[in-house]
């Protein structure tokens, strides 16, 4: 058995898989910093003053970073679009390879599907309270842009205003982690790209054997050590099927109208 006879369509799929795993929790990340680019601004207009008024330049710099704010909530809204448009695109990748894995499902698989499911319809439940509590901030800081706009408001006011608006913030801040976690997606990512290693650790190993002339015991070992990382790896892939076709209609069910 040759080097290209170990990498087959399937194998490097699910290498492929990974990677889209990888991206999937940088997203992550990515709103992660946003919601708290929102907390960094309103924590910042929060800050003590000896002044009771409000001057020209301190209202412009509030002004800006009203609208600043409010451009980082357009950008998460088109963050979490290109987010579903790449649940899309691995719930593609993984059809291709659903007929090199459809087999049946052991009771070990069965419990972890299962156990994914829980996980996934709590996540569910989080995206859609995610949801609501950013479209109640964004109207939050339009009301606070509307308010500085008039010059109608005291300093005290406004700070009382986005102290409402910080306590948000950081409420969002702790369900994009809730969701993160609850879906299980870094976690995933992180146990696929340790399988990653091990299978290619393992076909660099059988090739150094087989052009070092090693024993036949050796390499009958090494095939075995191939076999074992292989099923491990299918059956990943089982799970990750599952996540990606479930993930994918938990995010349609969100864009429908409440």
């Amino acid at each position: 058995m040759s080097i290209t006879d170990l990498l087959t369509e399937e194998i490097l799929g699910m290498l492929a898989i990974d990677l889209g795993l990888v991206i999937l929790s940088g997203w992550f990340i990515i709103l992660l910093l946003i919601i708290r680019e929102f907390r960094k601004f309103a924590h910042g207009f929060n800050k003590p003053s000896t002044s009771k008024g409000i001057d020209d330049n301190t209202l412009h710099l509030c002004q800006q970073s009203v609208d600043n704010a409010l451009n980082y909530a357009s950008e998460n809204n088109d963050t979490l679009t290109d987010l579903i448009q790449l649940q899309q695109a691995l719930e593609s990748q993984m059809a291709l390879l659903r007929s090199s894995t459809a087999q049946h499902v052991s009771a070990e698989e069965q419990a972890s599907i299962d156990d994914l499911n829980l996980k996934l319809n709590k996540s569910h439940k989080l995206i859609r309270k995610l949801k609501g509590d950013l479209n109640k901030s964004v109207k939050g800081l339009q009301i606070t842009k509307k308010k500085l706009f008039s010059q109608t408001d005291t300093v005290e006011g406004l700070r009382e205003q986005n102290a409402l608006l910080e306590k948000d913030f950081e409420k969002l801040e702790q369900e994009y982690i809730q969701i993160s976690e609850a879906g299980g997606f870094q976690d995933l990512a992180i146990q696929y790209q340790t399988e990653k290693e091990q299978l290619l650790n393992t076909i660099e190993e059988y090739k150094q054997q087989a052009e070092q002339g090693g024993s036949h015991e050796d390499v009958d070992a090494m095939k075995q050590e191939l076999k074992e990382v292989q099923q491990q790896m299918q059956h990943l892939s089982k799970e990750k099927d599952f996540v990606e076709n479930k993930y994918l209609q938990l995010a349609k069910e969100i864009d429908k109208p409440s």
